[in-house]
């Protein structure tokens, strides 16, 4: 079935933590925190306080995906803070495979996210330390973008090559998702599908994800 990663990006912010309960009670899979600080993007969003903050209202799994410049710097102070998964921009890195490691020591789970022109090639020699590729289908930085639809091939390529390289790992998309291209997006074989604008603009957080749970259905 399909799992959803709240994007809280796309929050008000005024009312977080009553909205990270609200998503919890809706139903959602993860919390996904944007970690933005004004280099590597030009916007700026939530830290470690967020993090640790959040930690103590809900029980579900907080994603936090880091869109900065190095990022190697901030792993520690974010798996401390409670992140249970890691993200980092594989264009940030220079010494991935030692940043991966460095994640998974402190027992989280690592994930490498690759923006909509980037090669899936490099993967292939990082498949033996992530837990989670993240696929990114709009630019890093804002949300509210449009969807990349070129990234649905880059999903299928993204599991055909697993599938070869002999590692089953989750497929996650991250931008520009909706009701209309959700269910082409989880037909090309994505398991996780992190969701902003297109949740909060709704009314009802429950008939929400009920409702993309309907259309992204079982592959």
């Amino acid at each position: 079935m399909l799992k959803i990663s709240a994007s809280l990006l796309a929050c008000d912010e005024a009312y977080l933590g009553e909205t990270v309960m609200e998503l919890e009670r809706a139903g959602v899979d993860f919390i996904h925190l944007d970690v933005m600080d004004g280099h590597y993007v030009e916007n700026f969003a939530f830290s470690p306080k967020t993090v640790r903050d959040l930690r103590k209202i809900t029980a579900l799994p907080l994603e936090v995906h880091l869109e900065i410049d190095n990022p190697e710097r901030y792993i520690a102070i974010f798996a401390e803070a409670g992140a249970d998964i890691i993200i980092v921009q594989l264009d940030t890195v220079r010494h991935p495979i030692r940043v991966l490691k460095e994640i998974r020591s402190f027992g989280k789970k690592a994930g490498i996210a690759i923006n909509p022109s980037d090669e899936l090639g490099r993967v292939k020699y990082l498949a033996a330390y992530i837990d989670y590729l993240l696929l990114m289908s709009v630019e890093p930085g804002f949300g509210g973008q449009e969807f990349e639809e070129s990234v649905v091939d880059k999903v299928n390529l993204a599991q055909s090559e697993f599938a070869k390289w002999g590692y089953s790992i989750p497929i996650g998309v991250d931008g520009g998702i909706n009701f209309e291209n959700v269910t082409l997006i989880t037909q090309a074989g994505a398991e996780i599908v992190v969701v902003g604008t297109a949740l909060f603009s709704q009314p009802n957080f429950c008939e929400a994800v009920t409702l993309f749970r309907q259309l992204g259905g079982f592959r």
